[in-house]
């Protein structure tokens, strides 16, 4: 009896070590490993319509939260291709080969996910998909997709689908030929898309595409930006503008500019309680990151405490940043990932204005939580097929640029105002920036400063303006120096009051004998 009791309890014993270390453990989203893709192309094509295409496809990919590798044809490394589940190659122009074709080679025995874009779609591929097309050298198309079209669109060197086998995303109508074809299709491990320009709705258009291939099932959303807030910005109008969009009941985001010494200036601390008060009413804040102007520094590591410095600033002031914009080419350098965004987990991001590499990498960093953008002027030239835009095959920012007047304050505000957009609050999203010293973070609306609670305050401070800008510098020997001074300035007066007392003699006696010569004549 006593020995069924023991194999009772050993067996139970046995059964909870079972339970608590063969259970599946639940990971979170920012614990999953991140989708890698080999991007290759053949040409940026400089100078031509396709120029930029590239990049445009680089920023889509790490809008989907995508670590991309980039590699141009001829740099191709034998063997790379069996290093990645995903490829996408980009041809921008025909009859590329070189002498020794290693990307080819790898392709015959490569068994992963390929997606082909622009021209010269290999023979097995085309096969594979069930795929015919016709060459237009120029033409003039309209491009529908989703809730988006476009229309006159300049179009060289373009194929048409006319045959295919797989499922079809978005449709090009040809003005020339009178005929309509896919946009992309994918057939499988298979994607093709022949026509992608920057700067009109193909960038976009191919998102679409991208979704599915990448198998992307996050529920996406559209987000208000304002971008270009700087400490030198109207801010009366930057908290007038937070409240009309408070009482309007849209949320928005704006991108304020670090602010990267003399923090304790009264400036900053204006531009402090201008934030304080935009995330009082409803608003999001993310960092921007810093302009740089030069890539010439003799210290690497400044940018790191500057940011960190801020970034506890505003932690200080009660203020949450959520995230951090940045153009795209942040993500592709060792030191702006290490020393700016390695701060945050979500980022937005930007096209490329002015490209300044400190350290490039051909691997991109991505973020955990990412969002793409597009101008809200950029929009406005598509025709919308209906009243109320659905969200984008990805997390979307519109942005508009903060207005600069009360103008085009009153534009920005009624043009939201008849949006049937439904534009989603950034702060329901999880976010968190950690530094040294504080923990910021966002989960379903809440924000935390360290595990606590924060709260929203829209009383703006009124700073005062008295500051010693210039530090008074410690004066060695004053008091010696002081001494000094008077001891000075008492000969100074001592002489000065024998000179004067000789002078009254001089007078007197001078007086005296000119007075006897006249007795005496």
């Amino acid at each position: 009896m006593h020995n069924q009791r023991f194999k009772v309890s050993i067996l139970f014993i046995l059964f909870i070590y079972l339970v608590m270390f063969c259970h599946p453990s639940v990971t979170s989203a920012d614990q999953t490993e991140k989708t890698a893709v080999l991007l290759v192309y053949d040409s940026l094509a400089k100078g031509t319509p396709k120029e930029g295409n590239v990049e445009a496809i680089q920023r889509l990919l790490g809008s989907f939260g995508v670590q991309v590798t980039v590699t141009s044809y001829d740099s191709y490394k034998k063997g790379t291709l069996v290093k990645f589940s995903k490829v996408i190659m980009i041809r921008n122009i025909d009859d590329i080969t070189p002498p020794i074709d290693l990307f080819k080679q790898d392709m015959i025995e490569y068994v992963g996910e390929y997606m082909h874009i622009g021209n010269e779609l290999p023979d097995n591929i085309r096969q594979d998909m069930n795929l015919e097309d016709v060459r237009l050298d120029q033409d003039s198309i309209k491009l529908s997709i989703g809730d988006f079209s476009q229309n006159s669109i300049a179009a060289s060197n373009l194929a048409l689908i006319t045959k295919f086998t797989g499922t079809a995303f978005g449709q090009i109508t040809s003005e020339k030929e009178k005929m309509t074809s896919p946009y992309g299709v994918i057939n499988g491990k298979y994607a093709y898309i022949p026509y992608m320009d920057k700067g009109n709705l193909s960038e976009q258009a191919a998102a679409y595409v991208l979704r599915d291939w990448l198998s992307f099932k996050k529920e996406t959303h559209s987000y208000v930006l304002f971008n270009e807030i700087y400490p030198f910005s109207n801010l009366d109008m930057l908290n007038e503008m937070a409240d009309r969009l408070y009482e309007a009941g849209i949320p928005f985001i704006v991108s304020v500019q670090p602010v990267l010494n003399n923090l304790e200036f009264p400036a900053n601390q204006r531009y402090l309680e201008a934030i304080k008060h935009v995330q009082s009413r409803n608003g999001s804040i993310v960092v921007n990151a810093p302009v740089v102007n030069s890539t010439i520094s003799q210290d690497v590591t400044v940018l790191k405490s500057q940011m960190g410095s801020f970034l506890n600033a505003l932690a200080t002031y009660g203020i949450v940043p959520l995230g951090i914009g940045t153009e795209l080419y942040w993500t592709y350098d060792q030191h702006y990932i290490g020393n700016g965004l390695s701060f945050f987990q979500s980022g937005i991001i930007f096209p490329n204005q002015r490209i300044m590499y400190r350290a490039q990498t051909s691997i991109s960093s991505a973020f955990s939580l990412a969002m793409y953008t597009i101008q809200a002027k950029e929009i406005s030239d598509y025709v919308l097929t209906t009243k109320m835009m659905a969200p984008m095959p990805l997390d979307t920012a519109i942005v508009y640029p903060f207005p600069k007047n009360r103008q085009e304050l009153n534009v920005t505000v009624e043009t939201l105002l008849t949006n049937w957009t439904i534009f989603a609050d950034y702060k329901n999203q999880q976010h968190d920036v950690r530094t040294d010293t504080n923990e910021m973070s966002s989960h379903n609306g809440h924000l935390q400063i360290n595990g606590q609670a924060i709260a929203l305050n829209n009383t703006i401070a009124e700073i005062d303006s008295d500051h010693a800008y210039v530090q008074e510098v410690k004066k060695s020997f004053t008091t010696l120096f002081s001494v000094q001074n008077n001891i000075f300035i008492v000969l100074i007066l001592v002489t000065l009051l024998i000179f004067m007392v000789f002078l009254i003699i001089g007078y007197r006696m001078y007086k005296r004998k000119f007075t006897h010569q006249g007795r005496s004549l």
